[in-house]
């Protein structure tokens, strides 16, 4: 059996199953309010019920951060994350952590390590086919552990989502959904919607679209910028392949092949980074595979790397200048780790070259705008004479419009064979029968629902529903509750952060 809740070495491994973010490691990435310095780890970084914090425990909150996400504890990410208004320098998710702990504190929520371990094993990041794996809380420990966090941290975390759960519990627990409210509810979703179209197809407007000459000039000058041929690149590589059949090996023999897979790369990787370090002497020192990819743009990479979209986007974004060895990056069967070999760099294209993609680029523009044009004044036709009394068939007929035969549609279930069916049925929902929808914007066009009528009908499952609705709409509100309740509980805590990130 796993001894789950240990401390690891620390061993490089990337996040196999959530991408993890660590974003703000390094004390550079802290800068005084002033923007004039870089901060130190013992600058004030924010003050809250009136004591202030340094950046070193700015950094320990904001990394906690990570371990959500591996934890895949996304409703305490977004909790922490949402009071506090404007976020644009990231600190809501610090600062609430201080409130949410210092109100668990205020009513006495204080989770053992017993039940924090309990949760921790029923997340979903720890289960598989229902239970909880040994194998994948192996893989969180792990990778956790190799960016230093241990299981004191994990528990920490667990112990927050507790303390947050509870909390929401004592503030909105008690609210239900009234009878009333669950029945609009259900009648919003379920009742049948009679609907007519209107569809304005761009393409048609493209086809009477007219483009000159000295259109697509001017154009070209003003973006020429734009038209440059795609850049290049070459690389040397090594794969380190994940060992083959995993699942089918006993759990201790899975460990020590993947393990073996991770050191592999610890040793490249360390190689790596020596002064005047070089690619191929590293490969060949440690007796790994060197594989070559000639030129290739990022849209057409080589058929070995079309999959690896992480490992091409890393293959781009490097600086052969400044890391000429890549970091080990993360493939959907192992590691690779790079040198860009040749670099061709991106070349301006003449007019004559690109005449046709700047047309085509002209066309659609004029066609959008005429399309928006037409369905904005059919709109206004439409809706003008339908507040006059007439028929919206003898109105669509007099404008040369095409109305589609009635199709009947439900929000919650709109049907799969109507195209766009969802939007449609979204925008027919707060119509009343009679009237006409707002201009809905389709991946071909543009469409307007006019709502013939509105029925509710008997279903065996209506009961279900109804109450499945209640609920749902429970939980919004219980929520609600609890968000105008943090949000006050931030504001009587006095928080103020006085760093910025770099």
């Amino acid at each position: 059996m796993l001894e789950f809740f240990r401390r690891h070495r620390g061993a490089f491994l990337i996040t196999v199953t959530v991408i993890i973010i660590i974003s703000f490691s390094v004390w550079g990435g802290w800068k005084r309010s002033d923007h004039t310095q870089v901060g130190q780890p013992t600058d004030t970084a924010f003050t809250i019920y009136g004591r202030n914090y340094t950046i070193a425990e700015a950094q320990r909150l904001e990394r906690r951060m990570n371990i959500i996400y591996m934890l895949q504890m996304f409703d305490l990410m977004s909790g922490l994350s949402r009071a506090g208004g404007d976020d644009s320098r990231g600190g809501n998710f610090i600062l609430n952590q201080i409130v949410l702990q210092h109100e668990m504190e205020s009513m006495g929520i204080h989770p053992s390590d017993a039940e924090a371990k309990n949760a921790l094993m029923k997340l979903p990041a720890m289960q598989e086919n229902g239970s909880f794996s040994e194998q994948r809380a192996y893989t969180v420990e792990q990778t956790l552990g190799s960016y230093g966090f241990s299981s004191a941290d994990m528990l920490e975390v667990v112990k927050l989502s507790i303390g947050y759960n509870k909390l929401k519990d004592l503030v909105g627990g008690n609210y239900t959904a009234g009878p009333l409210e669950a029945e609009k509810a259900y009648a919003s979703e379920y009742q049948t919607l009679k609907v007519n179209t209107i569809e304005f197809k761009l393409e048609d407007f493209k086809k009477t679209a007219e483009v000159k000459d000295e259109d697509i000039q001017k154009y070209y000058d003003e973006n020429k910028d734009n038209y440059k041929t795609a850049g290049k690149r070459a690389i040397s590589y090594v794969h380190f392949e994940d060992p083959k059949d995993l699942d089918k090996k006993p759990l201790e023999e899975r460990q020590k092949l993947q393990q073996a897979v991770v050191e592999r790369v610890n040793k490249f990787n360390d190689a790596s980074i020596a002064p005047g370090a070089k690619f191929d002497e590293i490969a060949k020192t440690l007796k790994e595979t060197v594989l070559k990819a000639d030129l290739f743009t990022k849209d057409a990479a080589p058929e070995a790397l079309k999959s690896e979209r992480e490992l091409v986007d890393a293959i781009f974004a490097n600086n052969p200048e400044a890391r000429p060895i890549s970091d080990p990056v993360k493939g959907s069967n192992g590691y690779y780790i790079f040198a860009v070999t040749k670099v061709e760099e991106p070349k301006q294209q003449e007019l004559a070259e690109v005449k046709d993609k700047v047309k085509e680029t002209l066309v659609a523009q004029k066609a959008q705008e005429a399309l928006a044009k037409a369905v904005n004044d059919a709109r206004t036709a439409l809706a003008d004479g339908l507040k006059a009394g007439k028929k919206i068939a003898d109105l669509a007929k007099e404008k040369k419009l095409t109305l589609s035969p009635v199709t009947e549609i439900t929000v919650a279930e709109p049907a799969q064979d109507v195209a766009n069916g969802y939007l449609i049925a979204r925008q027919a929902q707060d119509v009343a029968a009679g009237e006409l929808s707002k201009v809905i914007d389709t991946d071909s066009g543009s469409l307007l629902v006019y709502v013939t009528a509105k029925e509710l009908r008997k279903r065996d499952d209506s009961a279900n529903l109804r109450d499945n609705l209640g609920n749902s709409r429970a939980d919004q509100e219980r929520t609600r509750l609890f968000d105008a309740w943090f949000n006050r509980r931030r504001e009587e805590s006095k928080a103020k952060m006085l760093i910025t990130q770099a």
